[in-house]
């Protein structure tokens, strides 16, 4: 394959991709739309997420807010069953900050796009094309894995 054909099949898929996105645009939103978290609340707990642990100190630093603002954030947090906090072992006057399953949930839920591909949509691709799809699909999968941390 030459260079100029790789260039137009990456254009076309960038095109693509851009279109498909559109197509799922609204339905990507429903989550958004539903949940009881503020925007504050998201940050925080992506960020926790991003980090795998942090402190108080560390998200009102990233959040731009006081001490105090993180604290009220982390209360609703930690008693909707999304965070944890607990003592650092080295230092218990620091607490950490852990994400549990439900606050990772509700991030997925948010921002990982992981609906299944509508049944209905699939049943209209013809097997060749299907082959195609899981043969990219997969290939993609690889590459993003050679890129994560």
């Amino acid at each position: 394959m030459t260079d100029e054909n790789r260039d137009q099949l990456l254009t076309e898929l960038a095109t693509l991709h851009q279109q498909l996105g559109e197509a799922f645009f609204a339905s990507r939103l429903r989550p958004l739309l539903e949940t009881d978290l503020t925007v504050q609340q998201i940050r925080a707990l992506a960020l926790v997420q991003v980090d795998r642990e942090s402190t108080p100190q560390r998200l009102a630093e990233a959040l731009g807010v006081s001490a105090a603002t993180v604290s009220g954030i982390l209360d609703r947090l930690t008693a909707a069953g999304m965070t944890v906090r607990t003592p650092d072992p080295a230092d218990g006057r620091v607490r950490r900050v852990t994400s549990t399953e439900k606050g990772t949930e509700a991030i997925r839920r948010l921002f990982a796009h992981e609906d299944a591909l509508p049944p209905e949509l699939l049943a209209l691709l013809d097997v060749d094309d299907l082959r195609a799809l899981v043969q990219g699909t997969r290939g993609l999968l690889e590459a993003a894995r050679k890129l994560a941390p």
